[in-house]
């Protein structure tokens, strides 16, 4: 059985899988160019899917392919293009286990992911060539759990 709980069950069962339009790339960048980065996520077209986490060392970027294609920031690194799948349920901060059936899930299927997490929903991304797989794993969890 997949699911943790009966919770995450009852979650999964209402789970909607949703994927972006667009094609992304995840880039790291020096903490000195956060300012810089956050003028790049005023770029993404609205509704559109960006992401940042600054931390100590590195300020990490998700943004569309477009976007980050149109900036000369000194990369770090980057790769992509990925593709966003979000798991398209609005979620308490206070849920056990509800994104452990869906890493487990794609593992098994050989599907890497970096999940990005919001206060409100979880994110996946996934790598463009895998993303036809990754939703139907995913769907299944969610037919699995209406069981």
């Amino acid at each position: 059985m997949p699911f943790a709980n009966d919770r995450a069950r009852s979650l999964w069962a209402r789970t909607r899988v949703r994927v972006w339009p667009d094609r992304y790339v995840l880039a790291s960048l020096a903490p000195s160019l956060t300012g810089a980065a956050m003028a790049l996520l005023g770029q993404q077209p609205a509704p559109g899917f960006t992401a940042v986490v600054l931390e100590r060392d590195e300020v990490s970027v998700t943004l569309p392919e477009v976007v980050w294609a149109s900036s000369q920031l000194p990369r770090r690194a980057e790769a992509g293009p990925f593709r966003v799948v979000t798991l398209d349920l609005d979620l308490d901060l206070d849920v056990c286990g509800f994104l452990a059936p869906a890493a487990a899930a794609l593992a098994a299927a050989g599907i890497p992911i970096v999940p990005q997490c919001a206060f409100l929903k979880d994110h996946l991304l996934v790598p463009e060539a895998h993303l036809e797989a990754a939703v139907r794993v995913l769907e299944g969890l969610s037919a699995e759990a209406k069981g």
